[in-house]
């Protein structure tokens, strides 16, 4: 371990750090923005771009695609292009962005032709927009091209002009983001003139193109619509920077979101209401325990992804009934405004609700306005028509075949019943079948059971026996009022069964959070919170867990830890770097490299990525909502405790340079003095000796005296200094002898004798004294420092006594004074360092520190007590284990 001074940092390198920290600035995106193909946004990019070359900008084109128009390609000349990655998909030779490259050659200037171009599959983005986002957290700045009909909010308006499916789609925050959108406009006359002559599209395309996509209606829509969205832009940028009384930017914006196949187009119109009204927005879905199919998860998580790429704050809850849900959502975003979408069900479906989801949320109290969105309502299936019994159906074959083997059985116990009660009791009995059927099978076996119930006591046990007749009222009264409550019962008992099940999911994801907070707060080092986060994870999740920590220069480790249990290939390591360095999610399901094996998720918290989590995904289903926001609060957890123990750590070497800033100031502070005065007295009386004046040689003997104290002086000062030094450093040899304390005091007392002056040195110890282990040398220096401690604190004339005595099993050698004593409460803390009783006092304060550390070392106890007639005692208490053994006897 090196001393605090080495480790102290160095204050200059951290202002570089931090300069250099400060300096890295994201790159900066400029998108040429137009309605149609053909107007002139290459051109104009590449126009811009010779312009910033001349001016000596590093401009390299990324990508470019001129259709084979003349006039771009000769823009085009003299720009260096980097040369696209080749690829193979399906025995297609393709050609990509070289990503890689770009970042590579860093340039200060990239072309990206088609932001909204789609990435061959098994390229690490799907979309090229990504590609340029990742460029732009590089440094490097971006010119791009975007059409109109590409943005994610208004590619359902295009579709509904044009007739033609935009598949190529970006969000809109793409053009909220830029720092420059320069519209290039043209007429939809000029357009189509240009098409004509062949500088859209080759000649055999452009009949095609008039008579679909390029007609004058058309056009002018989309033009309205690219002038429209780029006012808009300009509106909210004029809004950030100069916010008036009538900004819009406390509204907010909610849409709930389901897995309706009409959710996107809520979450598009949604959008579009935000970026008008300037302000943020939020996508809710409340989960109503209803179990959803496969194909519903799917459409669910595309359409929350959906709201997450256009910009929204995702949040979800769990309600019965999602109107409580909403509203719960509201209060929780302070919205303003609610989007939802309009209502499939029927008249009379709504009637047996008690009512719409808008009936109902407009009566709810609360300050805010609904937005019915313009969607197209789809009329319900009929196999949805008995959702209320079918709803969140899982029940699988075995299920149905097992309730209908016990319907068997519960009416061959009827058949025996009926013998001796009638009917109407056999009818409670099958009432109570179905209960307990439901506490077991889904809804669709409670339904086929409670009516296979009804037909069999029926046509096996009401009057007349083995007909469907029934002849008396009360009888179909009681059929009726059975049949009802069977399905009844056995809806709500399944119902609060689901309900159950919802809640113990809850409490099951509640407990696992509890159990690794709980074990993390535990955890002492960065092994335990490794070990802890990879059995954690890998339990819940059933997946084999990577965990890579960053090291103490916030490098990611290439090496994985040795808890992991799995262990990535290059590919995929290479891909966990690209998560730690990015900060972003990457690997299986994400955005990026959606067709690797794993996922990989960094360790993010507000202080910095402290490393990267990677589960082995390999042949296993996406996560559901649930999951995925367990396993995000599962990381938040885990990187808060990693995060504690590097503030821990910084928090002791804080500490450590604390103390040895304190140290080294009070020890300044203590020397300063006590070097300067025997200094001075050594000059002075060398000087008088100089001078000589006729002094006799008694003088002479005083002068050179004072010179052997003021030098015996510095000596001990200095050794003082080095026995600290060997005591913090923990270097101190200790040689251990068998020696005679009484001889250990007499030769204290000799070499006492030149400083005690005019004090009276006493000498007091037991007759027989046995021989003791330790150090004869650090032994005298303890009863020296002692000495010297108490010559300075007593007057003249003064008893000091040293007295030496073995009672039990110990020695306890004692040097006691008359003087003033110790301040009540001040025996302890006069062995710290650089403690003086008296500021009057000359002295280090090392004195009594180093007395301390030196018999502590031999394994003794040293302390300090008042007398109570008056003085200070300090008592030394050495342990005497064994004796010597004893020497032959002389014959």
């Amino acid at each position: 371990m090196r001393p605090a001074e080495e480790n102290r940092p160095d204050p200059d390198e951290l202002l570089s750090r931090i300069g250099g920290e400060g300096s890295k600035t994201r790159g900066k995106l400029k998108i040429f923005f137009g309605m149609a193909a053909g107007v002139g946004k290459t051109f104009e990019m590449l126009r811009d771009a010779q312009k910033a070359k001349s001016e000596g900008v590093d401009v390299w084109i990324g990508y470019l695609e001129t259709h084979n128009r003349k006039e771009t390609e000769a823009q085009a000349e003299g720009l260096s292009i980097i040369p696209r990655k080749r690829s193979k998909y399906k025995s297609v030779d393709l050609e990509e962005m070289d990503i890689d490259a770009i970042l590579e050659k860093k340039p200060d200037l990239v072309l990206v032709d088609e932001l909204a171009h789609t990435n061959v599959p098994g390229s690490r983005h799907p979309k090229r927009y990504q590609d340029v986002l990742e460029i732009l957290d590089q440094g490097i700045n971006v010119y791009s091209t975007l059409n109109v009909q590409h943005l994610e909010s208004r590619a359902g308006i295009v579709e509904e002009i044009s007739g033609a499916p935009v598949s190529e789609r970006v969000p809109d925050s793409i053009l909220e983001i830029a720092d420059e959108v320069e519209l290039i406009d043209l007429v939809p006359d000029d357009l189509i003139k240009r098409l004509k002559e062949g500088k859209v599209y080759p000649s055999d395309k452009v009949p095609q193109a008039l008579h679909s996509f390029f007609k004058i209606p058309n056009l002018t829509a989309l033009r309205e619509l690219s002038l429209n969205f780029t006012s808009k832009l300009v509106d909210r940028e004029l809004s950030r920077l100069e916010p008036t009384k009538d900004s819009k930017l406390s509204d907010k914006i909610l849409v709930a979101v389901s897995s309706s196949s009409q959710a996107a187009n809520l979450i598009r119109y949604a959008k579009r209401i935000a970026f008008g009204l300037k302000c943020p927005w939020a996508a809710v879905h409340v989960d109503n325990g209803e179990v959803l199919s496969s194909d519903q998860k799917n459409l669910l998580r595309e359409n929350l992804g959906l709201a997450r790429e256009l910009g929204a704050e995702i949040l979800n809850f769990s309600d019965r009934d999602p109107v409580f849900g909403i509203l719960r959502a509201i209060n929780r975003t302070k919205a303003t405004h609610i989007v939802i979408g309009r209502s499939s069900k029927s008249k009379l479906s709504r009637i047996l609700r008690g009512g719409s989801f808008v009936d109902k949320l407009s009566e709810l109290p609360g300050d805010f306005q609904i937005l019915l969105a313009p969607t197209e309502i789809v009329k319900e299936k009929p196999k949805f028509r008995f959702g209320f019994f079918t709803k969140g159906t899982r029940s699988k074959p075995i299920q149905y075949f097992f309730s209908f083997l016990a319907l068997l059985g519960i009416t061959s116990f009827n058949l025996l019943l009926n013998i001796f009660a009638g009917y109407w009791s056999i009818g409670l009995v099958y009432l109570f079948f179905i209960m307990f059927v439901a506490l077991f099978a889904g809804r669709g076996p409670v339904l086929i059971t409670a009516s296979l119930s009804a037909i069999f006591w029926n046509f096996l046990f009401i009057p007349p026996k083995f007909t469907f007749y029934i002849e008396k009222v009360e009888d179909w009264m009681m059929f009726g009022t059975y049949f009802i409550l069977a399905l009844v019962l056995g809806a709500l008992t399944t119902r609060l069964r689901d309900r159950e099940e919802a809640l113990q999911t809850g409490e099951e994801a509640l407990s696992g959070l509890y159990r690794l907070s709980v074990a993390l707060s535990k955890t002492h080092s960065l092994d335990e919170i490794a070990s802890v986060a990879v059995e954690t994870i890998g339990d819940t999740f059933q997946s084999s867990v990577l965990i890579l920590l960053a090291d103490e220069d916030s490098l990611l480790s290439r090496t994985p830890h040795p808890k992991s249990g799995f262990k990535p290939d290059l590919k995929e390591s290479a891909l966990a770097a690209w998560t730690f360095q990015n900060r972003k999610p990457s690997g299986k399901d994400t955005d990026t490299v959606p067709l690797s094996k794993g996922l990989y998720l960094p360790l993010l918290t507000p202080g910095g990525c402290f490393g990267v989590i990677g589960l082995d995904r390999e042949h296993k289903d996406s996560l559901e909502l649930e999951e995925e926001t367990l396993l995000f609060s599962m990381l938040n957890q885990i990187a808060l405790s990693l995060e504690r123990i590097q503030l821990l750590g910084i928090r002791a070497n804080a500490k450590m340079v604390e103390e040895s800033e304190k140290f080294y100031s009070a020890l300044f502070n203590s020397v300063s003095h006590d070097f300067r005065t025997p200094l001075t007295v050594i000059r002075a009386s060398l000087d008088l000796l100089e001078a000589g004046n006729g002094k006799n040689e008694k003088e002479k003997f005083d002068l050179f005296s004072e010179i052997r104290i003021a030098y015996k002086k510095l000596d001990r000062l200095v050794g003082d200094l080095l026995d600290m030094s060997r005591l913090e450093s923990g270097r101190l040899m200790l040689d251990l002898q068998w020696e005679d304390p009484l001889d250990l005091i007499n030769e204290t007392v000799r070499i006492a004798e030149y400083e005690k002056g005019e004090h009276i040195l006493s000498v007091e110890s037991d007759e027989s004294m046995p021989l003791v282990r330790m150090d004869r040398r650090l032994m005298i220096q303890v009863l020296i420092h002692l000495l010297q401690n108490a010559f300075l604190h007593t007057e003249k004339n003064s008893v000091v006594l040293v007295r030496a005595s073995v009672p039990k099993d110990h020695l306890l050698l004692t040097v006691e004074d008359n003087g003033p004593g110790i301040p009540v409460g001040q025996e302890d803390k006069i062995f710290e360092k650089f403690t003086k009783v008296s500021g009057s006092v000359q002295g280090t304060g090392l004195g009594l520190s180093i007395c301390k550390g030196l018999v502590e070392a031999q394994g003794g106890k040293i302390w300090a007590e008042n007398r109570q007639e008056g003085g200070a005692r300090f008592l030394i208490r050495i342990p005497v284990l064994t004796f010597p053994p004893l020497e032959d006897a002389i014959v």
